[in-house]
């Protein structure tokens, strides 16, 4: 039977645990000493049951090769992979080394300030939805997205951890009655019925962190892991709270859609959708409490509907609205010109005396003095292409910039938008790189997910 892990015992004649960070059904997590390169890392190691199953190791091996090979900011590095002989004999102790990160995980975060404001959860979970999309590109699949698993270091940059860990439990024989593989909490639809999981079962569980970061509870929470599981397959999730603007439950509920093909189609597209939203809900003045004040017109739903389109409101409903303005526009368009001939044939025309000539701005046409210019037509292109088209159409383009990890120089946000007259000036929001944190010394490291 093998000796229970504790401080200043030596792995692999190279790491030197130092203190156990977290614990889980997994294994445990434990920030240690890296001997040979005098670094500190993370170092989690599997529990003796999961370390006995043959089938497990390997499965486990390739996915640290894989895991290994992931190279994103928002991803915590894997340096390491290794099989130390246990202490006082028994099984060999597989581990993994990863990067420790400086910083707390969410969970931490939402037990302390629970529920976060919607452009700061939206940031968080933006930030993660991006380096999940990296690591779907490489062919893994998370499966154990949570709170726990995401870390937010000092400058608010998010770490997404434990990827092999997650997978390999879920590729392994494991057959014991009852055992529900990942996190109840944050299961996907599809992997709490045992069904395939795929990069959708990532964005469901990203949508279930989301609600909680917005309602300060989880959408569906019951002491038994097998009724949460249930709940997760069959049941619509409660409202959240009225104070959430409508997009972005929109936004929430398309993520939470039991049908995987529903849901949003990648990642990526959560992670810049959440992105666009909260820079524009940073658009609002926040100290201004009344609603209906002009400042804070940016968290109705029309105004977030064009600055960050949530691809919940489908293209049908879209191309109605279109067809029905279109309508309003020519009719009223012949409601103008009709009146105009009326006057001119009653002899009540121009001639008669200057103060009745009609005037455009008395009775605009819009489909002939404005543009119509869409948030969705921009968000995501280099802010210099995005500049020029928009300095082509006539209009004066300003710029101001966000820290976020949506592509430095993309554009994240649009202001004003809608039918707009030339010459009028509309403001990109563009993607800014974090600056860099400047080191510091004796800053106590933490790290989450104990699997």
């Amino acid at each position: 039977m093998s000796v229970p892990l504790a401080p200043q015992m030596t792995l692999a004649d190279r790491y030197l645990l130092l203190d156990r960070i977290a614990t889980g059904g997994m294994g445990e997590v434990w920030r240690a000493r890296d001997e040979v390169l005098s670094r500190n890392v993370a170092v989690k190691v599997l529990k003796a049951e999961y370390a006995a199953d043959p089938s497990f190791l390997e499965r486990f091996r390739a996915e640290a090769r894989h895991t290994a090979a992931l190279s994103h900011p928002g991803i915590a590095n894997t340096y390491d992979y290794g099989e130390a002989p246990a202490a006082g004999g028994g099984d060999a102790l597989p581990f993994l080394v990863m990067e420790l990160v400086d910083g707390e995980p969410l969970s931490a975060l939402l037990s302390r300030e629970a529920p976060l404001p919607p452009d700061r959860a939206l940031d968080i979970v933006g930030q993660a939805g991006l380096a999940l999309q990296a690591a779907h590109d490489a062919g893994v699949v998370h499966r154990d997205v949570k709170p726990g698993n995401l870390l937010i270091r000092p400058d608010g940059v998010v770490k997404v951890t434990d990827f092999g860990i997650a997978r390999a439990v879920d590729a392994a024989p494991v057959t014991q009655t009852g055992m529900v593989v990942g996190t109840a909490a944050y299961l996907s639809p599809e992997q709490a019925a045992g069904k395939p999981v795929t990069p959708a079962s990532d964005i469901y569980a990203l949508g279930v962190v989301t609600y909680e970061c917005l309602a300060g509870r989880r959408p569906f929470d019951d002491a038994s892991p097998v009724a949460v599981a249930m709940a997760h397959i069959g049941t619509k999730p409660p409202a959240l709270p009225k104070d959430a603007p409508p997009l972005v439950a929109d936004f929430v509920t398309r993520a939470l859609d039991k049908d995987p093909g529903r849901r949003q189609p990648s990642a990526g597209d959560f992670g810049r959708t959440a992105l666009a939203l909260a820079a524009t809900l940073r658009g609002a003045d926040p100290t201004t409490a009344e609603p209906e004040h002009p400042s804070t017109k940016v968290l109705s739903a029309p105004d977030l509907a064009v600055a960050a389109p949530i691809a919940a409101v489908g293209e049908d409903d879209e191309r109605e609205r279109r067809r029905i303005r279109n309508i309003f526009i020519a009719v009223g368009a012949a409601v103008v010109v009709l009146g105009f001939l009326l006057l001119h044939s009653c002899g009540a025309g121009p001639a008669r005396s200057p103060h009745t000539t009609p005037t455009p701005s008395a009775h605009p046409t819009p489909s002939a003095t404005t543009v119509s210019v869409r948030a969705a037509d921009y968000l995501g292109r280099p802010a210099t292409i995005v500049r020029a088209e928009l300095t082509r159409a006539g209009f004066t383009v300003t710029q101001t910039s966000v820290v976020s990890n949506a592509g430095a120089g993309s554009v994240v946000g649009v202001s004003p938008t809608g039918a707009l007259t030339p010459g009028s000036t509309i403001t990109l929001t563009v993607a800014k790189a974090a600056p860099k944190p400047p080191p510091t010394k004796g800053h106590k490291k933490k790290h989450g997910g104990g699997g």
